[in-house]
């Protein structure tokens, strides 16, 4: 006789259990399995498939609280705003002396220096607006939802929109005022 499991001839016909690997042998046997040898065959098994499982996106967990970029959106925002109110304040002073006689307020300064300072503070008052701009989307992505990016937002949109109008109008009206003009009283 054969063991059923590993193909090892038993010494014993009354034996429980095979020498070899240890199963179980039934008392009676099959004719056919006591007769000849099986060898076992090594079946490989594909492993099962995982079940499966929906995978979602993970999202950032956003502190709470008001962030760096949330900070830096407000105060470059305000920076901005300030760079306009300057540039405008020299803008103004060129302008008035376009229309204000010199013997009526001798000493209110003009000339092209007070347009190229104010055409440059409008140039920092823009880029410090689109600084704000670029640090109001970080925060919107990285942080919890604020009032003071709000805010922040708010004020570089108007910040980038009030100091974009004098860098159209300065070079304009700085070659305007070059052009000879004719007075008719004189």
């Amino acid at each position: 006789m054969f063991c059923p499991n590993c193909g090892e001839k038993l010494e014993n016909p009354n034996q429980k259990f095979c020498s070899s690997c240890g199963s179980e042998i039934q008392t009676t046997l099959a004719p056919e399995l006591s007769q000849a040898p099986q060898i076992p065959t090594e079946e490989t098994q594909a492993p099962k498939p995982a079940p499966q499982v929906p995978i979602y996106e993970e999202k950032p967990v956003k502190p709470k609280g008001i962030g760096s970029n949330s900070k830096m959106c407000f105060a470059f925002a305000l920076i901005s705003l300030a760079f306009f109110a300057v540039g405008l304040g020299f803008g103004v002073g060129v302008i008035a002396r376009l229309f204000i006689p010199v013997y009526f307020i001798p000493y209110l300064p003009g000339g092209p220096g007070l347009w190229f300072i104010a055409f440059i503070l409008h140039v920092i008052g823009f880029i410090f607006g689109i600084i704000s701009r670029v640090n109001g989307s970080k925060a919107s992505k990285r942080e919890a939802e604020n009032a003071l990016q709000k805010v922040g937002s708010v004020f570089s949109v108007f910040g980038i929109v009030l100091n974009v109008i004098p860098l159209v109008i300065i070079p304009i009206a700085s070659v305007l005022s070059y052009i000879p003009y004719y007075d008719p009283f004189m």
